[in-house]
């Protein structure tokens, strides 16, 4: 059996709705090559890992079906409020899920980035229909009248797969600053080094000790959270991450 691990979601004003809308992603992606949801249009041609059931279960297995964290939810019975030195910050929701799962999520969403980020002239067929299909989701992202967005699944997807992250995020979807609790826009907080993964466990250890639903952070754990609160952002902005609009969410952490 795969092994189990517990996974950090943020309580961030802007992931509110993100994790339905990427339940519904998940269906659509697993549907896309199938005749019969075509409309008489062609079916895409995805590559058996993008469309395997395996793929959409494993993201209802972590969220769907998972009672214990509702982002934006008054009612969540397992929201853990964080403080550092007297000071509120955003609470996270934890989550359980497999490493078989979270790979399977993290390779999917790596192979469509791939296809994206590959010259025009260098992708094989295969990338250029991965490509192709993820510009027309994002088109369908523009309009935001679908239940279903890729932008809410990648975002999903990202946050949930720190848990066995071994590289920070790219210099190009990093904040470089952010607002601190007294409105000072500071510079993000340096990931070089560090990992999501072992920040998880760190913050993870820190909530383990405290037993509470309200966990004071410790000069670690408070260091731990500020590189993941780097990620989380870069997670919900990608390369909007440094705009205005961006940073200024940025007073809820």
């Amino acid at each position: 059996m795969s092994e189990a691990m517990r996974v950090l979601v943020p309580d961030h004003p802007d992931l509110t709705g993100q994790l339905g809308r990427a339940i519904e992603f998940a269906a659509a992606l697993r549907h896309a090559n199938d005749i019969d949801d075509t409309d008489g249009e062609e079916p895409w041609r995805l590559p058996d890992q993008l469309v395997a059931p395996e793929l959409q279960a494993a993201l209802e297995a972590i969220v769907l079906h998972d009672w214990r964290f509702d982002v934006g939810s008054d009612t969540a019975r397992t929201e853990i409020g964080l403080t550092h030195a007297d000071v509120e910050h955003m609470g996270l929701y934890i989550a359980t899920a497999t490493r078989a799962q979270l790979s399977l999520l993290r390779a999917a969403l790596d192979t469509i980035t791939q296809a994206e980020t590959t010259p025009l002239a260098q992708r094989g067929p295969e990338q250029r229909e991965i490509a192709h299909f993820a510009e027309v989701w994002s088109e369908v992202d523009e309009h935001d009248d679908y239940d279903a967005s890729l932008s809410a699944w990648r975002t999903v997807v990202q946050i949930l797969t720190l848990a066995i992250s071994t590289a920070p995020a790219g210099a190009g979807e990093r904040p470089s600053r952010l607002y601190n609790a007294e409105g000072f826009l500071l510079p993000a907080a340096d990931v070089a080094g560090s990992t999501p993964a072992g920040d998880t466990v760190v913050v993870l250890d820190r909530i383990d000790s405290d037993q509470g639903r309200s966990v004071d952070l410790d000069n670690a754990a408070w260091r731990a959270w500020q590189r993941l609160s780097v990620e989380w952002h870069a997670a919900v902005y990608g390369a909007r991450s440094n705009d205005p609009d961006a940073r200024l969410s940025s007073f809820a952490y």
